[in-house]
């Protein structure tokens, strides 16, 4: 099964991580090394791996909204959705529709 990361917090965390130190140094000319948000330097392989990360192409997915925590479903594990169709339908909390409607708060 593939796996899915928020390519924004991972390219944060990076640079957070890899860069910080950097932010700090200057260069001969005493400007900054590098700076979040300019053009990244080429100080090290950093630079490139986020450039690749952020060049990846996306992946088309949806979030998945669980039974145990849908609108559809009621207290008793009866989902709305389902029970138009069929006379009643208990549905685990594990499970998951295309109906799905995450509950508010």
């Amino acid at each position: 099964m593939a796996e899915h990361i928020n390519r924004d917090a991972f390219l944060e965390q990076e640079r957070a991580w890899y860069c910080e130190n950097c932010d700090k140094r200057k260069n001969s000319k005493g400007k900054m090394v590098y700076e979040i948000g300019e053009t990244p330097c080429r100080a090290c392989y950093v630079g490139d791996l986020l450039d690749d990360v952020e060049n990846c192409p996306v992946a088309d997915v949806v979030e998945v909204v669980r039974c145990k925590d849908c609108f559809n479903r009621t207290k008793s594990g009866m989902c709305i959705q389902w029970s138009r169709y069929e006379k009643i339908v208990n549905t685990p909390d594990y499970a998951f529709c295309s109906w799905g409607v995450k509950k508010n708060g």
